[in-house]
């Protein structure tokens, strides 16, 4: 938790009535490494039925590891993404993504088909200090897998992009060392869904947020009012923006001009750190009919940058 100090020279010391300006280095949220983005979008995972129970079980697994985490960066941890599932499709293009667009409510898709390979069964030998008969030998087996990930934005480019991944399970099967082959075969294929987690999470990484550390300035005034400005402030130090916001909402309708300006600036940075670019237009614009701020046109340049990708 960063600790706000409040160090005023004499030289910068200005008229309780007017505002003054400090700086925060603060955490900025980029697209991720795909591309994408969830700020401000709903999104739902589908995935197709499989060959098979343990191709099903196994994608659906994958699904709610991909929802974990991004729900975890994108969600404050909230359960909103929505799984489901659809037979596998003959193909798949903007005209199938439209329709689960509009079956599921998402703004984004996530379309997962796993394919799991042939299990290789290595031999059953025996485990040194083995503390158990029934994991006196262990057969190592190992397992391709193969993903495919088909994502739709609706609210970017009417195009399907498709994310391609491979991976190689390797399962462990304890055993007594008089279990037939097929017995250890089952016994592998059992594990095999313990492992969509891990591959899930591999999956996650492209599309989650990027951080960049970037210097900030906000308004407050030291006067009656100073508790009421600094307090929304500590949060937006603690990157708690949602609080932030909060507090700085209560001062947009009151007070002086020039005050309800600096609130709703203060808004528009914060929401500018959500990586939510057009709310942060939409206030920085109401503060700019209030007042003529002189942190305006940095944060304006930003947005510019922005709302341009």
């Amino acid at each position: 938790m960063k600790k706000l100090t409040w160090l005023l020279s004499a030289v910068l010391f200005v008229a309780a009535c007017s505002p003054q300006v400090y700086p925060l280095h603060l955490g900025v949220r980029q697209p991720s490494e795909s591309g994408l983005t969830l700020v401000g979008k709903t999104a739902s995972i589908v995935y197709m039925d499989g060959n098979n129970q343990v191709d099903s079980l196994f994608d659906r697994q994958v699904a709610s590891a991909l929802a974990r985490a991004l729900e975890a960066d994108y969600f404050n941890g909230q359960e909103v993404i929505g799984l489901s599932r659809i037979a596998s499709p003959d193909s798949v293009g903007t005209d199938l993504m439209h329709n689960l667009v509009m079956e599921t409510g998402g703004d984004v898709i996530f379309l997962l088909n796993s394919s799991l390979g042939a299990l290789d069964m290595q031999a059953n030998k025996p485990v040194s200090g083995a503390t158990s008969v029934d994991s006196a030998y262990v057969a190592v087996a190992t397992m391709p897998v193969q993903t495919h990930l088909y994502v739709y934005d609706s609210m970017d480019k009417d195009e399907v992009k498709l994310h391609k991944g491979k991976a190689i399970l390797k399962l462990n099967v304890f055993n007594s060392g008089i279990t037939s082959e097929d017995g250890l075969k089952t016994l592998a294929m059992a594990q095999v869904p313990d492992y969509a987690e891990e591959v899930g999470d591999r999956i996650s990484r492209r599309f989650l947020s990027t951080w960049s550390n970037e210097s900030f300035s906000f308004y407050y005034f030291e006067d009656y009012s100073s508790e009421s400005w600094f307090t929304p402030l500590q949060h937006a130090a603690d990157e708690e923006y949602a609080k932030a916001i909060d507090g700085w909402a209560l001062m947009v309708k009151e007070g002086s001009s020039i005050k309800r300006a600096c609130a709703c600036f203060n808004i528009a940075q914060t929401f500018f750190l959500m990586g939510d670019y057009k709310l942060s237009a939409r206030w920085l614009d109401e503060a700019e009919k209030l007042e003529n701020l002189s942190q305006a046109p940095a944060l304006r340049k930003r947005l510019v940058v922005r709302l341009e990708k």
